[in-house]
């Protein structure tokens, strides 16, 4: 059996565009993964509202991504995959980073993975970095000001992401704008959202994990 970590935030969490709701197991993109891909392979979805890569949130506690990242990998291997997808909350104003510094925070991550021995055979586990979804304004005046410019910003991530899993020879993965994001916070995936990335994910993990 094939184990797969997905290590995200709120949209690997399921959070509905209310910010409050979670969409149910089989309709989140993991839960319709786990069950594409079959009892050969097991999906551990480990989704954050308001994860980072390596910041502290002085408003939200608990949100660093680093911080968790190695007790996580203890807590569930030996693991085949590594599924990264994190970089959206770090544009919020109060962390006050570019699309660089959140760049050489993911860059953080992957060193971190790669140096560790959560793989199989005490070897370290295949990583996917995943560029984060594209996200756009809707006119919510807090949300504007929580995340400022954040179409620019956010569609920025790829080419360093890319650059970053070139660098260090892991598989990438860029869903750009194919997958659909609510009207309510331009951010969150609708059940649409979650079912287009699940099959995306599913190809890409297939050609990884032969």
């Amino acid at each position: 059996m094939k184990t797969i970590l997905c290590y995200g935030d709120s949209n690997t969490y399921g959070l509905k565009s209310d910010l409050l709701t979670r969409y149910a197991r089989e309709e989140r993109w993991t839960g319709i993964l786990q069950k594409s891909l079959g009892e050969d392979y097991y999906v551990i979805e480990e989704g954050l509202g308001g994860r980072t890569t390596v910041w502290d949130d002085p408003i939200e506690e608990y949100k660093n991504g680093k911080k968790y990242l190695l007790p996580c990998l203890d807590s569930h291997k030996p693991i085949d995959l590594v599924i990264v997808m994190l970089g959206t909350n770090d544009l919020k104003s109060r962390f006050s980073v570019t699309p660089f510094d959140i760049s050489v925070s993911v860059e953080n991550i992957v060193k971190t993975l790669l140096k560790s021995d959560a793989g199989i055979d005490f070897e370290p586990p295949k990583v996917l970095l995943v560029t984060p979804v594209p996200i756009h304004s809707v006119g919510n005046r807090e949300l504007d000001q929580m995340l400022p410019n954040m179409e620019e910003r956010s569609e920025m991530l790829a080419e360093y992401y890319q650059n970053i899993a070139e660098n260090y020879h892991v598989e990438y993965l860029n869903p750009g704008k194919e997958i659909e994001v609510n009207d309510t916070d331009g951010i969150h995936y609708t059940l649409k959202g979650h079912q287009q990335m699940a099959s995306v994910m599913e190809k890409k993990i297939r050609e990884i994990l032969l």
